[in-house]
């Protein structure tokens, strides 16, 4: 059997009450990422460009962004392998602090229901069975942070 039957997929899905565009720019502008996603974050918005997430363990007991109290500072690094203007962004995702870490895709897709709601599709894929426990701790966080993320969007102060 040589199928990838083993695969293990996050796949989230939430109607956010905001522009795609307002979407868009909550998920490619690093200024906007970390008001609701890492607390550091480099992120330039082209096929090819880097992306470097930074969770910091100092910021995790002093703030509600985290889902957890972290036990040291977790650093995410990657590649932009898609990314089409208000419609999609995908990169690649490896923990550099974490041993075995596979390097995974997250990729986050936007379709506009109306001129105020957009659908967002978030999937994370690349783990296997060997990374089960990766899988769980990536699930539960993405469920976090997509509502962090409609929570930030729909707040009336944002946007220019």
């Amino acid at each position: 059997m040589n199928k990838k039957m083993n695969d293990l997929a996050i796949k989230q899905e939430i109607i956010i009450d905001a522009s795609i565009e307002k979407v868009f720019r909550a998920i490619t502008d690093a200024d906007q990422l970390t008001q609701w996603f890492p607390d550091v974050t480099i992120l330039d918005p082209k096929e090819g460009g880097d992306v470097q997430f930074t969770f910091v363990k100092d910021k995790s007991d002093k703030s509600d962004k985290h889902l957890h109290k972290l036990d040291k500072d977790y650093h995410v690094v990657g590649k932009i392998t898609k990314i089409v203007p208000n419609k999609e962004l995908s990169y690649t995702w490896k923990h550099k602090d974490i041993p075995d870490f596979p390097e995974t895709i997250v990729s986050w897709q936007l379709e506009r229901l109306d001129e105020n709601k957009t659908k967002l599709i978030l999937t994370h894929t690349g783990f296997m069975d060997k990374d089960k426990k990766e899988y769980d701790s990536h699930s539960e966080g993405w469920s976090w942070f997509i509502v962090r993320l409609q929570n930030y969007v729909t707040k009336e102060v944002v946007g220019k």
